[in-house]
């Protein structure tokens, strides 16, 4: 399941420490800057996501500041952290009204989520998926599901390192080897394939196992990691076997004895304990800024709230306020 809408929504206030004009809007696990006076605990409100695009009636209306591609981003105002941005219910028509908390309204307003392309360079050529070939799971933010895990439940959290992801599984035709979304033919040059090699998987994966890893370096996004031009790495983060992921203890047990890097873990103890991590440096790359958590519980199970396995990452604050970085899988 991936999340991602502009919905009616109740607001919660709070003052700005730093701004007499401005308050806080906290919906959900997210918080935006507002002007003073808008609402009131309790209200409705539309919240509209970061990394929404807004197509351009929405940002007349809204009399916001136009910018590249009009996309929601993470911004800091008056020493205050902001994502995404809450407005009054006049911005929806009113003949579909009386709206309520919860109502979908991305269609509405036009909202698309921004979707930043896999450079050139490191797509390939699309091969036919196979039907066993799997997708991993989309992580959604914490924050839109701040009580997913309970507040002493046993988490292990591991950097969210910033590459994209790749996926491998061996079937009855040979290994297949794909970006997030794409199965993707064989070619020396291809940087999934070079990755699934870096791992020797052709040798070290068996049928029925399907490991994921994220590949990062220079030139892939704008963190390097330290690494020089042409120069990238791999590290595991899953695996499912028979179609089951995991639980953690066992992933690093099997990782050992393939003899495979895994993504570092960065903390283990109760949720409560784990956004605390989430800043900080890089755990590769010391002395560059950490893009935040992927965390997930001891042992693997089933989240009502998520509909699906549970699995959330944190973001750190610092990394989503700076300039133009890049996102993608």
């Amino acid at each position: 399941m991936s999340l991602f809408k502009a919905e009616v929504v109740k607001v919660e206030i709070e003052p700005h420490p730093n701004a007499d004009r401005l308050e806080l809007v906290r919906v959900k696990g997210w918080q935006c800057v507002a002007q003073k006076g808008q609402f009131k605990t309790g209200d409705l409100a539309v919240y509209v996501p970061v990394d929404a695009v807004l197509p351009e009636t929405l940002v007349k209306t809204l009399g916001i500041e136009k910018n590249y591609r009009n996309r929601l981003r993470t911004i800091k105002l008056r020493g205050c952290i902001s994502q995404g941005l809450a407005s009054s219910l006049s911005i929806l028509d009113p003949a579909r009204g009386p709206y309520k908390e919860g109502d979908d309204v991305t269609e509405q307003l036009g909202v698309t989520r921004y979707e930043v392309p896999i450079p050139v360079h490191m797509s390939g050529i699309v091969r036919p998926e196979h039907p066993d070939f799997r997708r991993y799971t989309d992580i959604e933010n914490f924050k839109n599901f701040p009580a997913a895990f309970g507040d002493d439940e046993p988490v292990v959290a591991t950097e969210k390192i910033h590459g994209t992801s790749m996926r491998a599984a061996l079937f009855e035709d040979g290994l297949h080897v794909g970006s997030h979304r794409q199965s993707l033919q064989d070619a020396p040059e291809n940087l999934y394939w070079r990755a699934a090699r870096l791992l020797d998987l052709e040798r070290k994966l068996s049928a029925g196992e399907e490991v994921f890893g994220e590949v990062f370096g220079h030139g892939i996004q704008d963190l390097a990691y330290g690494k020089k031009p042409g120069q990238v790495e791999v590290r595991v983060f899953d695996l499912s076997r028979g179609g089951r992921y995991l639980d953690f203890d066992d992933l690093e047990k099997f990782c050992r004895e393939r003899g495979w890097p895994m993504v570092p873990v960065a903390f283990r103890g109760p949720w409560k304990d784990a956004k605390a991590h989430a800043a900080g440096d890089s755990l590769l790359a010391p002395g560059q800024v950490r893009e935040g958590l992927v965390v997930r519980p001891a042992k693997e199970r089933w989240s009502d709230v998520l509909q699906g396995r549970l699995v959330l990452k944190i973001l750190n604050d610092e990394y989503l306020a700076r300039g133009d970085r890049t996102d993608f899988h």
